[in-house]
């Protein structure tokens, strides 16, 4: 079974992940916190360890802020088996910085960008931070949506139609904006029995 037709079962688990300090959201899906305070010690790459590494449940990140950059960083260095169970990827607004992130945030900025080893959607409106947000999008081999746009015309920076899996990734972004969450959306996020994650 491919990524796409994997993302359209419902036997697919989204993990929020987050940073320490980000604004909780109101959905009930299993989440990750990072602990970016002191990001060289890596003690933040262990709990996506933990989250992801021996995962048999297939699961979709979904990230907001400074937590994309620390998961596009993990997904590079990490061994290949870790990301066996990732089906894909979706950012959100990978430059928002909080209040009392602007280190870890230069931090994590400063790691590698290449190609992520599964599919992703980097979503972001057009007026923030949009030349830096779509040279990660290049860098990462996302596709750029933007946020401000209609959803029946999502744009994209490398095509204008996305792959099939992107196009499936595109139903976890509502996660992202609790204001935006519509009755489909929430069943996408309660699709699967969720295992509890824990901090470490």
């Amino acid at each position: 079974m491919d990524f796409a037709s994997e993302l359209a079962s419902a036997h697919v688990q989204p993990i929020l992940v987050t940073a320490k300090g980000d604004p909780r959201l109101p959905v009930s899906i299993a989440q990750v916190e990072l602990d970016l305070s002191k990001f060289h010690n890596g003690r933040w790459a262990l709990q996506l360890d933990a989250a992801f590494a021996r995962r048999t449940v297939p699961a979709v990140i979904v990230a907001r802020g400074v937590a994309c950059l620390a998961v596009a960083w993990w997904a590079q260095l990490s061994p290949r088996s870790y990301l066996d169970a990732v089906r894909g990827a979706v950012f959100r607004s990978p430059l928002h910085v909080e209040l009392g992130q602007a280190p870890i945030a230069a931090n994590a900025s400063t790691g590698p960008t290449h190609r992520l080893p599964f599919p992703s959607i980097v979503a972001n409106d057009v007026t923030l931070y949009v030349e830096q947000v779509l040279g990660l999008a290049d860098r990462w081999g996302s596709r750029f949506v933007d946020l401000g746009a209609p959803s029946s015309d999502r744009p994209s920076n490398r095509s204008s139609t996305g792959t099939e899996a992107e196009d499936r990734l595109l139903a976890y972004l509502a996660l992202l904006d609790p204001r935006a969450i519509s009755d489909d959306d929430r069943a996408v996020a309660n699709a699967a029995p969720l295992a509890p994650i824990h901090s470490i």
